[in-house]
C-alpha cells in the first residue's frame, strides 16, 4: 500500500493520467452524499484532462462482486481503478485479483483500514489521506505488528510440514527473525501475545469516519488549480453532510470550515452592498441553526421537527410544547407569525431572528444553537443553506418512488435507464434476503447526482424532506410515548413492527435520523447515555432492517461504533440468516425469525 498524503495528492493524478493513455478507467462511487459530491469534483478534474472513465455506482460489496465479473476481470485495457467511499475496510486486491498493470486508488472516509490491503508489498494500491503526525505513527504501529503476526503464521505453517516458502517471502521471515534474537522463547510468546491484542483492539475498537471523501477530491483540485464556485459548493456539501450526521467531530469540522472559508472569499468578491446576491451562484459565509430548513419552512415547524430542539426542550411532551411557545412569545414573536412560512414572515422580523434566537435560546438550555456555515444563492431564485441541501439530498437518496408517491410528492426521477428492467436484474440481496430498496436505489443514485447543482432538484428534495421528516418525528413520539424502547445489556433497542409510516424505514440513511433524534433525546433525559439499536420490518422479505448507532455525549463528539464486529460474532452463536451488503458494517438485513434470538445475544464493550 502507498499512502498518498495531500502534499502527493497532484502526483498521484498525474500517474492516473499517464495510465489513461494506455487504458480504461472505472469510478466505483458509494451511495451517499459526500461520496456523490466527490465523485463529480473527480469527474470534472478527470473531463479537464479528457480522461476517459466509466461511473458505477455500488451500494455494498454484492455490487462490487457483480462490478468485478462484468466490468473488471475480463477487461484487458483496465488501467485505473478509483474507489470513493467504498474500499478502505474491503480486501480491494483479494476482491479484483492483483495484477500488475492495474492500479487501484481508494479514496474514503470509512476506518478503520483493511491492513491487507496497506501490506507494503501491495505497490499497487494507493490510499489517499492526510493523517495526522498521530494517525500515521499509530497504523504504522498496527501495521507493524500485523506484518509480524503474519510472518509467524507462515513461519508456523512452515514448521508444521506446510508449503514451501516461495522467493517473495523468504526476505520478510529473515526479517522477523532477526526481530526475536536473544529472546527467550516466553517473551517471544508475549511478545507475539501482545501484537495480537492490538490487532484485535483495531478492528473490534469501532469503525469511525476519519474525514470527507469530498474534502479531499477538492484539495486535489486546489493542488491542480481546477477549483471553482461550482467545485467549492459540492466539497461545502460534502462536508456538511459529514457533520450534521455526526461523522466528524466539531474540531475536524471547523478545520474544513477555516479552508473553504478563504476560497468562499477567493470566488464570491463582492462590489457593493448586495451584489453578492444578483450572481447565479454565488456563495456566501454565514452562521446556520440546528434547526432544518427554517428557510423553506416556518419557524415553529423547523424547531418542532428538528431534533436538537425537540430534545432540549422535550417537544413529545406537552410541557415541552407549552416551552416553545413561551420561548416565541419570549422573542417577541407572536404564534401567528411563527406558523407563516419563513418566506412569508414579517422583514423587521426575519432581521431580528437572529439576534432573538442568540439572546433567549440559552435561557431554554439552548446554547450552542448555532455553527458556522455557507449558503448559496441561485439568482434572485431560491437560496439554500448547506444544511439545506443535505437534508434534500439525503432525502432523495433514501426515499423509494413509491413512498414519494404516497406523501403526495412528485419527484422527478431520474429517467436515463430503464429502471424498470434494471430494477428485476438486481432484486437479489445475497445470502437469501431480499430488500426492497434493491429496486430503487440506483435511480436515487442518479436524481441526487442531478440534483446537487440544479435549484430546481434540490427544492423538490426540500419538500420531500419535510414530508419525510414528519415521518420520523411521528415515530420517534410514538415510541418514547409508548416507551417502546428497551434497555439490552449496554444498549437501547427498538422494534418496529408496524405502522402506517414503516415503509419510509427501508432504507439506512432513514432509520439512522431517527436513531440519531431518539439519540438527542435521551441524551438529554435518561441517566445513561447508550448506542441504539434499531429494526425496522420489511413485510414483503419477511425480514428486518438493522441500524445501529452509538451515542455521543454531546453533538459535535463522535464516538467509534463497535457493532459491526458484534454483529458478526453475534450471528455466529445464533446462526442467524443475514446480509451484510452495505458499506456501513453497523447495518444488516436479517431473516424476521432470527431477531429476537440475535439482538439478545448482541453485546458491544462498554
Amino acid at each position: 500500500m502507498v499512502l498518498v498524503t495531500e502534499s502527493h495528492f497532484s502526483r498521484a493524478f498525474d500517474r492516473i493520467k499517464q495510465d489513461s493513455v494506455e487504458g480504461n478507467c472505472i469510478l466505483f462511487v458509494a451511495s451517499d452524499v459526500d461520496a456523490i459530491c466527490a465523485c463529480k469534483i473527480l469527474q470534472s478534474i478527470l473531463k479537464a484532462d479528457l480522461i476517459q472513465h466509466k461511473l458505477v455506482p455500488v451500494s455494498g460489496q454484492h455490487d462490487l462482486e457483480k462490478a468485478n465479473e462484468e466490468l473488471v476481470a475480463d477487461d484487458p485495457d483496465l488501467r485505473t481503478i478509483i474507489m470513493i467511499n467504498c474500499g478502505a475496510p474491503l480486501g480491494v486486491l483479494e476482491l479484483f485479483g492483483s495484477r500488475d498493470e492495474v492500479r487501484i486508488y481508494i479514496i474514503d472516509s470509512h476506518r478503520p483500514f483493511n491492513l491487507d490491503s496497506c501490506l507494503p508489498e501491495n505497490k499497487n494500491v494507493f490510499i489517499f489521506d492526510d493523517p495526522s503526525r498521530k494517525e500515521k505513527a499509530t497504523i504504522n504501529e498496527y501495521m507493524d505488528a500485523y506484518e509480524s503476526v503474519m510472518i509467524e503464521e507462515a513461519q508456523e505453517s512452515d514448521e508444521s510440514g506446510g508449503s514451501d516458502d516461495d522467493d517473495n517471502e523468504r526476505p520478510r521471515q529473515r526479517r522477523r527473525v532477526g526481530d526475536g534474537e536473544g529472546l527467550s522463547h516466553a517473551e517471544r510468546r508475549r511478545k507475539r501475545q501482545r501484537r495480537r491484542r492490538l490487532l484485535a483492539e483495531y478492528y473490534e475498537s469501532g469503525v469511525y469516519h476519519a474525514n470527507s471523501t469530498a474534502g479531499i477530491a477538492y484539495a486535489l483540485a486546489t493542488q491542480l488549480a481546477r477549483t471553482n464556485n461550482q467545485l467549492l459548493w459540492l466539497a461545502i456539501i460534502g462536508v456538511t453532510s459529514q457533520y450534521i450526521f455526526e461523522r466528524i467531530d466539531t474540531e475536524k469540522y471547523m478545520k474544513y470550515v477555516s479552508v473553504l472559508n478563504d476560497d468562499v472569499a477567493r470566488f464570491n468578491l463582492t462590489h457593493g452592498e448586495g451584489a453578492a446576491r444578483t450572481g447565479d451562484s454565488s456563495i456566501q459565509t454565514e452562521d446556520d441553526f440546528r434547526f432544518m430548513l427554517f428557510r423553506h419552512w416556518s419557524l415553529q415547524d423547523s424547531m418542532y421537527h428538528s431534533g436538537y430542539v425537540a430534545s432540549k426542550l422535550g417537544l413529545w411532551k406537552d410541557f415541552g410544547r407549552r416551552r416553545l411557545l413561551n420561548m416565541f412569545a419570549k422573542m417577541g414573536f407572536s404564534i401567528q407569525e411563527c406558523e407563516q412560512v419563513y418566506t412569508h414572515m414579517n422583514i423587521r422580523l426575519k432581521e431580528m431572528l437572529r439576534d432573538k434566537i442568540e439572546t433567549v435560546a440559552p435561557l431554554y438550555g439552548l446554547t450552542d444553537i448555532c455553527f458556522p456555515s455557507f449558503a448559496r444563492t441561485f439568482g434572485w431564485k431560491l437560496r439554500f443553506s448547506a444544511s439545506d441541501a443535505v437534508y434534500s439530498l439525503v432525502t432523495l437518496l433514501e426515499t423509494s418512488p413509491e413512498s414519494a408517491i404516497r406523501l403526495g410528492e412528485d419527484v422527478l426521477w431520474n429517467q436515463d435507464e430503464d429502471w424498470d428492467a434494471l430494477e428485476e436484474a438486481t432484486g437479489d440481496h445475497g445470502d437469501g434476503l431480499a430488500s426492497l430498496r434493491r429496486r430503487w436505489w440506483m435511480r436515487n443514485f442518479y436524481t441526487v447526482y442531478d440534483s446537487i447543482e440544479s435549484a430546481d432538484g434540490l427544492h423538490r428534495g426540500v419538500k420531500l424532506c419535510m414530508k419525510v421528516q414528519r415521518a420520523v418525528v411521528r415515530q420517534s413520539t410514538a415510541v418514547l410515548e409508548k416507551k417502546a424502547v428497551r434497555v439490552i445489556k449496554n444498549f437501547r433497542a427498538v422494534v418496529m413492527r408496524d405502522g402506517p409510516d414503516l415503509p419510509l424505514f427501508q432504507h439506512p440513511l432513514t432509520l439512522s435520523k431517527l436513531a440519531l433524534f431518539l439519540t438527542d433525546a435521551y441524551r438529554e433525559h435518561a441517566n445513561r447515555n447508550l448506542p441504539f439499536v434499531i429494526a425496522s420490518y420489511d413485510e414483503e422479505h419477511e425480514s428486518f432492517l438493522v441500524v445501529a448507532t452509538t451515542g455521543a455525549p454531546a453533538f459535535g463528539d463522535v464516538r467509534k461504533n463497535p457493532f459491526g464486529m458484534a454483529f458478526q460474532k453475534a450471528a455466529e452463536r445464533t446462526q442467524a440468516r443475514i446480509s451484510f451488503d452495505s458499506f456501513e458494517t453497523s447495518v444488516l438485513q436479517i431473516h424476521k425469525n432470527d431477531l429476537d434470538l440475535f439482538i439478545e445475544n448482541l453485546f458491544v464493550a462498554s
